[in-house]
């Protein structure tokens, strides 16, 4: 059964340094001691990820927007977000974007496209396939769009994707998969080639001989943690009436509404909030709050490491221009993926590892796999060849406490499944909550509820900030006015059916 978020013991590379805002929110402002909540707000958010980011700037601005043009006489929202630890301390700060059931990691905006459309075509039909596979791809301009704005500093950019594949028979397959997508949606897939690598190849690409083929396309690349902490920096400054967040504040209970008290009540260490709207956006550990979640959205933990290249790789690859993903024996441990800093030594972002068996959270609370922290640790070598690696890189600035190897940083993080592959997004059913509702006393807002969007199977940085965009218009009651049906797959909606 999911719990709550645990304190990580392993220090991800991705949260340091912390944002200097997002690090002293927890105490009052003379720093003195821990805040606590307020009495009630009108929206109560439960995680600060990515989702938190999206579904509050969305909602915000939306409010905002509706006040200014006279739609709305009622105030402004009220919004309160809970973070049981740091801010972005989960899976978008520690992962950062994986991949449909076997996973993709480090900072990603790399949507799985030819690798699943035939088998989305097959399950939903032509037209549901298309249409989620646009969803995801829509999230590469949307999120450089947010980060030119709201977090320069988060490097969010183009980058060349590198598909590399180490056996014949899986790369067959790939290719046979990119003329199936390359035939129905041209367009979108005008942009990906397969390249069977040879001399000139391995040299362009800079990979080991043992690697066979490739499928070359645009995708994106970002500092997760930096990209969250600049959007919830902006909404802090620009809203600090309407909005507060509350880090190292865990939702430990929500009671729903009763005769006496008509209001949703969460219990915290800081102190009791009302509210009529409670949004569950912490991914993962969705099942605490909302245990009738539990069987459909469950947790796995994944190995995430910042490693020096070897100096003759730095030399040639550049720095940040392309991101790989490594399919050396997908059937049996996945795959393992791969981008590149732009910034301080041009760390490698490199996770993955997985092995049958091993996917779920170890005994160590919270603790890598050691299996897969072995292979991560040793793999970057072999696939871009000894002599493309060259000898091991020396430690160019001060460390921080960093180990002085290769691996710089070695850590993991959770992340969802969803029982079906795909995200839930919307109002849960009570009986799934298992809570009553709060009256509908505002006809600015849809009625009182519990609202989720999780379980992304590891593709959060490809659905997490649509998916928390339509949450926040539903939750205004303004789906209709943004056409959110039309974006939105239908499969993603929560129903008591699904």
């Amino acid at each position: 059964t999911p719990g709550l978020p645990i304190a990580e013991p392993t220090r991800s590379f991705w949260t340091y340094p912390p944002s200097a805002i997002l690090s002293r929110l927890v105490q009052d402002s003379d720093g003195s001691r821990c805040a606590a909540v307020p009495e009630y707000a009108d929206v109560v958010v439960i995680g600060s990820g990515i989702s938190g980011a999206s579904f509050v700037r969305t909602l915000l601005n939306a409010d905002r927007q509706r006040i200014n043009k006279r739609e709305h006489e009622h105030k402004r929202l009220t919004v309160v977000m809970l973070e049981a630890y740091d801010a972005c301390s989960g899976a978008t700060g520690r992962l950062a974007l994986l991949t449909h059931f076997l996973h993709r990691n480090g900072g990603h905006i790399n949507p799985p496209l030819y690798h699943d459309y035939e088998e989305l075509k097959n399950t939903l039909g032509l037209r549901a396939a298309q249409h989620i596979i646009r969803f995801r791809l829509a999230h590469l301009e949307i999120q450089q769009r947010v980060g030119e704005t709201d977090a320069p500093d988060a490097d969010c950019r183009t980058v060349e994707a590198v598909d590399v594949y180490y056996d014949e028979e899986t790369f067959e397959e790939a290719k046979r998969l990119l003329k199936v997508y390359k035939r129905d949606m041209p367009v979108e897939g005008q942009q990906q080639t397969s390249v069977k690598l040879s001399g000139s190849g391995l040299q362009m690409y800079h990979l080991s001989e043992y690697a066979l083929g490739c499928i070359v396309t645009r995708a994106g690349a970002v500092h997760p943690y930096r990209f969250v902490a600049g959007v919830l920096t902006r909404l802090l400054e620009e809203h600090p009436n309407q909005f507060c967040l509350h880090t190292n504040t865990p939702c430990t209970s929500i009671r729903g509404p009763s005769e006496n008290e008509p209001f949703y009540i969460l219990q915290t260490p800081r102190g009791t909030l009302k509210t009529r709207h409670v949004v569950h956006l912490t991914n993962a550990h969705v099942g605490a709050l909302v245990p009738g979640l539990a069987p459909v959205v469950t947790q796995a933990r994944e190995t995430m490491s910042a490693q020096r290249p070897g100096r003759e790789l730095r030399a040639r690859i550049g720095a940040g221009v392309r991101s790989y993903v490594f399919y050396d024996d997908p059937e049996h441990k996945g795959f393992d993926y791969l981008t590149q800093l732009r910034s301080g030594e041009h760390e490698l972002m490199f996770g993955g590892g997985l092995e049958e068996g091993s996917i779920r959270c170890t005994r160590t609370p919270g603790m890598y796999d050691l299996h897969s922290a072995a292979h991560v640790s040793g793999a970057l070598s072999v696939y871009f060849g000894a002599a493309n690696w060259g000898a091991e890189g020396a430690s160019t600035v001060d460390g921080r406490g960093w180990a002085a190897g290769r691996v710089k940083a070695l850590w993991s993080g959770e992340l969802s499944e969803s029982a079906d592959g795909f995200p839930w997004v919307g109002r849960i059913p009570e009986s799934v909550t298992r809570r009553g509702r709060p009256p509908n006393v505002d006809k600015g807002m849809a009625s009182p509820g519990e609202w989720v969007a999780a379980g992304y199977s590891g593709e959060g940085m490809v659905h997490a900030w649509l998916c928390s965009r339509a949450l926040a218009l539903m939750v205004l009651g303004m789906e209709d006015d943004d056409v959110v049906g039309e974006w939105l797959p239908a499969r993603f909606l929560v129903s008591e059916t699904r």
